[in-house]
């Protein structure tokens, strides 16, 4: 086990392996009852490799933490900035679109409910923003 491998986090698996270890150890005399208890008990709350192979530093085979293959890591995948930045102004876009069909459905609705033609002017005025803008 690599020096850095100490930190890394176990699981139920790794627990469960130990235990029947341990249990394989007590058969063959080499653990009484109370210390196959005790071990057990460390097993049971232990939550890194370092943990768990401190447990059986004093045993022999069969030894769960020399059989366990290394953690793999795996490669952090490198993704480009410019996806992201396009994702944001796609948001962005689509939230502006949706308040401009709102506002002009708006602006719309109350020119045909007052019969005021003048109201269509804001309407008018921010079509040509944003055909000017994109």
């Amino acid at each position: 086990m690599a020096p850095s491998d100490g930190n890394v986090r176990i699981g139920t698996s790794e627990r469960e392996e130990a235990v029947r270890a341990l249990a394989e150890h007590m058969t063959a005399g080499r653990l009484d009852v109370t210390e196959y208890d005790q071990r057990c008990a460390l097993t049971a709350a232990a939550k890194t490799r370092a943990e768990l192979a401190a447990i059986f530093d004093d045993l022999p085979e069969p030894n769960p933490m020399r059989d366990m293959p290394p953690p793999a890591r795996a490669p952090i995948p490198m993704q480009p900035a410019a996806p992201l930045v396009e994702k944001e102004r796609n948001n962005t876009k689509a939230i502006i679109i949706g308040f401009v069909v709102f506002s002009v459905a708006a602006i719309v609705t109350v020119t045909a409910i007052l019969g005021e033609w003048w109201a269509l002017v804001p309407a008018l005025l921010i079509v040509i923003v944003l055909a000017i803008a994109s």
